[in-house]
């Protein structure tokens, strides 16, 4: 396994990279000169779109005018629609892109004076008659102050600090896998692109042409790269589609893509830096329905990578559809990639949320918390730097304001936030229903592994809950909290709970400590319940051998001595009952086909007596069911309120009485061909016998539901499961 760092570290890092990143952007977008103007394509030269007040065009010049020509008194040069474009790869072709850099080398020469002449045409203020062409000369300040920036180039920056940091965050917390690391990688190259666009987006006129064409290609690695580990991180997640290095393919892509770009092996700019991206985004379609298929028998993995598709193409689909999808049928952008980061912004807090929601990428809601501290430093960073350019105070001045400000107004305010947002503690609830646990543990009709296993889920609601057959002597956590396993109260086997509360914290030493007093106590209960049965069984053994001694032989001497023959029949069919009861007390399980037996045979004569015909069947899963001696008792009651009910009421030529097995239950279904059951009855108007039926059926903790068969007659169900015991 690769070095792992501690995530603080990697945070640190990742704050200290944005910052650089922000540092660069903000040291060469304020060494430029400084005019205070937008400027974007015109009719005939630049057009101004926004003039700053603090601008030396302020009042000179107004949005709308055009600006037609600049010189110095070392000459003048003619500027063309082009000269406006906010981004060189708005070309189609490369001899316009070429073309444009050519013009940039003749243009920000003219900008490294003192004195600057524009020929300006009117043509955003009213007035009476046409404006002709004017020359106006203005005094340029050799670099522009951070604070006259203006709010795009913010805007892009902190975009592209907010998609880095997300993808930063996401990787400290699980390095160990690669979904995380593509997806910091993505992150990392978007905040590279966006940085540099909004160096050479927000230019007044024009830049060096050295390095604005190395921003250019900055610009240009960043979103390939941005593209291709967006891809390679669907073919990693949620599922590995293959054992296939897909990232040494997509390295090679990439630098493909950037040689024939930087090279211009082909004419056409739409083809390399449009189409290109067009197929990154059809890749990941592709890749979004292979693991789509892959997932179909994976409810855990098919939510997350519904929340992640659904984040990460809402973004890519909206930049694709309004900035390059135009393009490449000749139509200017709808929106420019300047305004069109934030959808990728959207993007990563989308998945954000869909970290702390569905764990996308394994992580806890401590990553959360980590996020706010993580942004409390950034915002201390940030308030010292506005009191300093903005209000031009002194360092101690502004760092001491800076502090009063984040310490009295922020933290109180991140404090309520984070109260708000941070999921309600369970460790009381946890504690509370400790007592609950127990009391079910002593509940003699409930198998005591079901129960435990059932405690389980009540108490950490895990995302998955998997039996093992591996023993475990005693509760741990594995996979750094993702789980934990607790043995059974067997020890023969053990459970794995995966992801506590619905995969929204992690397990840890309370949880432990909590698991391992539970499972004392249960195992204490279940001794408890062995010992109670083994007395219970104790005192049947001694009532049995009570009633055999004395009942038993008093009816026998009523059975030899009697002369009446009414009361001799009598006396032997109690004392054929009596031996039914001490057979019943002397044995702890009955199976269920030996009492089939007993009961058809029983059935057999009854409906013989009647005329009626009989088709009673046991299926062979059934079969091995085992039942407690009271619950067989039960059974047997049961099955001889049915008969009765058909034989002396339903007028029946056929009865038909099936025994099967669903999962834990016993199912006994019954129907004949009788006159089925009265329209009108009600549950206070129902006979004796399917009183007792449903009495003797809430006995066991089953059911009894009646029922019309379809081919006429009446019919009844009940469902009784294995491990019914007598109530206590």
């Amino acid at each position: 396994m690769p070095k792992q760092w501690a995530p603080s570290r990697i945070l640190s890092a990742g704050l200290i990279a944005g910052l650089g990143l922000l540092l660069m952007a903000i040291y060469l977008a304020s060494s430029l000169p400084y005019l205070g103007i937008r400027t974007a394509p015109g009719q005939d030269g630049v057009l101004v779109t926004s003039v700053s007040d603090s601008s030396p065009l302020a009042d000179i010049v107004a949005a709308g005018d055009e600006i037609l020509a600049i010189g110095n008194r070392h000459g003048e040069f003619r500027l063309e629609p082009p000269d406006g474009m906010r981004e060189p790869d708005d070309s189609s072709h490369f001899d316009a892109y070429n073309r444009f850099f050519e013009r940039q080398a003749r243009i920000w020469p003219l900008l490294e004076t003192e004195r600057l002449s524009l020929r300006v045409q009117r043509g955003g203020r009213p007035a009476l008659l046409e404006y002709e062409p004017e020359w106006v000369t203005i005094t340029v300040a050799p670099a522009t102050h951070p604070s006259e920036l203006p709010a795009i180039f913010w805007y892009q920056v902190i975009c592209g600090l907010l998609i880095f940091w997300m993808g930063i965050a996401a990787w400290a917390f699980a390095q160990n896998e690669r979904g995380p690391f593509f997806y910091a990688l993505a992150g990392f190259a978007m905040a590279v692109a966006i940085t540099t666009s909004a160096v050479y987006t927000t230019r007044a006129l024009a830049l060096p042409a050295d390095l604005f064409l190395a921003l250019s290609r900055v610009n240009q690695l960043g979103a390939m790269l941005f593209a291709g580990a967006g891809t390679t991180l669907l073919w990693y997640y949620p599922t590995r589609i293959s054992s296939f290095r897909f990232e040494w393919l997509m390295v090679l892509l990439v630098g493909l893509i950037l040689a024939a770009n930087w090279g211009q092996w082909v004419s056409s700019l739409d083809f390399i830096a449009r189409v290109t991206l067009l197929g990154w985004a059809t890749a990941d379609i592709v890749l979004a329905v292979v693991q789509w298929r892959r997932t179909r028998r994976e409810p855990v993995a098919r939510a997350r990578l519904k929340w992640f598709v659904y984040a990460w193409f809402s973004g890519v689909i909206a930049y694709m559809s309004l900035v390059v999808a135009p393009q490449l049928i000749g139509l200017p952008s709808v929106l420019h990639q300047q305004y069109a980061w934030g959808f990728f912004v959207l993007t990563y807090l989308g998945i954000a949320l869909g970290i702390v929601r569905y764990r996308l990428f394994d992580l806890d809601r401590w990553i959360l918390m980590a996020w706010f501290w993580f942004a409390c430093g950034i915002l201390i960073l940030l308030f010292d730097g506005i009191f300093l350019v903005w209000l031009n105070l002194q360092q101690d001045l502004s760092l001491v304001m800076s502090l009063v400000v984040v310490g009295w107004i922020y933290f109180p305010l991140r404090q309520l936030l984070l109260s708000k947002l941070q999921p309600s503690s369970r460790r009381k609830d946890l504690w509370n229903q400790l007592s609950s646990m127990i009391s079910h543990a002593f509940d003699a009709h409930h198998n005591p592994d079901q129960q435990w296993q059932e405690a389980l889920q009540t108490s950490f609601a895990p995302l998955k809950l998997s039996k093992s057959r591996t023993p475990a002597s005693h509760a741990e956590i594995v996979n750094d909290g993702l789980r934990l396993r607790v043995p059974m109260l067997d020890q023969q086997s053990s459970l794995v709970l995966s992801y506590a509360n619905q995969g929204h914290r992690l397990f840890d030493r309370e949880d432990l400590q909590f698991t391992t007093q539970a499972l004392d106590l249960f195992r204490y209960a279940q001794h408890y319940r062995d010992s109670f049965r083994q007395g219970v069984q104790t005192e049947r053994k001694r009532v049995a051998r009570d009633l055999h001694d004395d009942v038993g032989a008093r009816l026998l001497s009523i059975v030899y001595r009697t002369q009446d023959s009414d009361l001799r029949n009598l006396a032997r069919e109690s004392l054929h009952e009596l031996r039914d009861v001490i057979q019943g007390l002397q044995k702890q399980t009955v199976h269920l086909d030996v009492s089939f037996e007993r009961w058809r045979n029983e059935a057999r004569k009854r409906c013989e007596l009647f005329g009626v015909d009989l088709d009673m069947t046991l299926s062979p899963e059934a079969a091995t069911m085992d039942f407690t001696s009271r619950a067989d008792r039960n059974l047997t009651s049961i099955i001889r309120e049915i008969l009765s009910n058909s034989l002396r009421h339903a007028q029946a030529s056929h009865i038909e009485l099936r025994l099967h097995r669903e999962e834990d239950q016993l199912v006994l279904m019954a129907r004949d061909d009788g006159i089925g059951w009265p329209r009108d009855m009600t549950e206070t108007s129902m006979g004796i016998g399917i009183h007792s039926i449903s009495e003797r059926c809430a006995e066991l903790h089953g059911s009894m539901a009646l029922f019309c068969p379809v081919q006429g007659g009446a019919g009844i169900c009940c469902l009784i499961p294995e491990s019914a015991e007598e109530a206590k």
